[in-house]
């Protein structure tokens, strides 16, 4: 007698990467860190692994020649310079082999992040049409959700150089700290609060400048009230990204002084810049336990999933879930890097925090401060 099953023929490791892939593009906050990932890893939850911190460029050195090499022979369009007619370079020209160093940090895997749903057997014959539709793309959502969330604790938590030494400060500046006028509808308040923000905007650009931090990819984070704000100024560049399905690019709102604004409701009157490189999400996956009726693990562009099936004999229901062990971490800069002669050291320049204090009217003018003088 033939064995009856249901009409979903399901193969995990197709179902994993349509998850991961999913997830990708649902993201907003929880995509912009940089991603490392490790499959079947044989530790748990609360243990460290160690990342490649990514090294700085080869610096170049010039070379010079001791003598200008010259045609002896000036002035007759007859004769040509033989090959031992040129004098030899007695300094060496090639310059020394650069090496590429790439430090160690190490993020600890600190949360165990799982989700999973219950389908029982009704359910299975006469309710799921689409397995995409109505289960795993419920799945990735929720995950979505909470990674975003998670992000924007995270970054409240930790862009900021508070924690940065007094000669580090002094060197590539701080946080910044700027004191904008209560709102009052009028077209002159909307002109000074738009006024001061920019001005500490671009301040924070050129303490970004001034520690190296790459021009491309970086963000400032801000909430729904900084945001309008910004909206109001003429110097804003607003951006569309509507047709595209990607989540993080629809939540770029516009782009200023270098930085992809992105809007989020977990901030309020605050911003945060910082470069993608300044946070790492580190995902890691044990292995398919021995109890499990199928599953399987994978990795999609930096974030590492398990994907389980398993069956309830008391409910008589399939179980389907997705988890994985991760762990958040700033990244700071090698021992040996310095800005502008100044050793800098491990510590963290590639983001700050933008301190925003409102003022009723008649109160000392809005101003920007550089973090080295707060």
């Amino acid at each position: 007698m033939a064995r009856t099953t249901h009409h979903f023929n399901l193969n995990p490791v197709q179902v994993t990467i349509a998850a991961l892939g999913l997830l990708d593009r649902q993201l907003t906050l929880g995509g912009i860190p940089a991603r490392y990932s490790q499959l079947n890893f044989t530790g748990g939850v609360g243990d460290v692994i160690n990342v490649n911190r990514e090294g700085r460029g080869i610096k170049v050195q010039e070379s010079g020649i001791s003598a200008p090499i010259e045609n002896p022979v000036k002035g007759d369009s007859d004769r040509f310079a033989a090959a031992s007619d040129r004098p030899l370079p007695t300094a060496p020209r090639r310059a020394p082999d650069g090496f590429i160093r790439e430090s160690r940090f190490p993020v600890r895997l600190n949360t165990l992040a799982q989700n999973g749903t219950t389908l029982s057997m009704e359910q299975v014959a006469f309710d799921l049409k689409r397995f995409g539709a109505q289960v795993l793309s419920k799945l990735t959502r929720g995950f979505a959700e909470y990674f975003d969330d998670t992000t924007a604790g995270f970054i409240k938590r930790n862009i900021t150089r508070a924690g940065l030494s007094a000669e580090a400060i002094a060197a590539v500046g701080g946080d910044i700290n700027v004191t904008i006028p209560a709102a009052d509808g009028s077209r002159q308040n909307l002109a000074d609060r738009a006024l001061a923000l920019r001005t500490a905007l671009a301040d924070a650009r050129m303490h970004m400048d001034i520690a190296n931090v790459p021009v491309s990819e970086r963000y400032l984070i801000v909430g729904p009230e900084f945001h309008n704000i910004l909206i109001k100024d003429p110097e804003f560049v607003a951006v569309s990204y509507s047709g595209d399905t990607n989540a993080l690019r629809r939540a770029v709102v516009g782009n200023i002084y270098t930085f992809d604004v992105v809007s989020h409701n977990s901030f309020g009157l605050e911003g945060y810049v910082f470069h993608k490189s300044a946070m790492l999400l580190a995902s890691a996956c044990p292995a398919i336990p021995m109890g499990a009726v199928t599953g399987s693990v994978q990795d999609v562009n930096g974030i590492a999933t398990r994907m389980l099936v398993d069956y309830d004999y008391d409910k008589k229901a399939d179980t389907i879930g997705l988890d994985t062990m991760y762990g958040l971490a700033t990244v700071k800069e090698d021992p040996d890097y310095e800005a502008r002669g100044v050793l800098i050291g491990e510590q963290f320049v590639r983001g700050l925090k933008i301190n925003i204090t409102e003022k009723a009217a008649g109160s000392t003018a809005a101003a920007s401060k550089r973090g080295r003088d707060s």
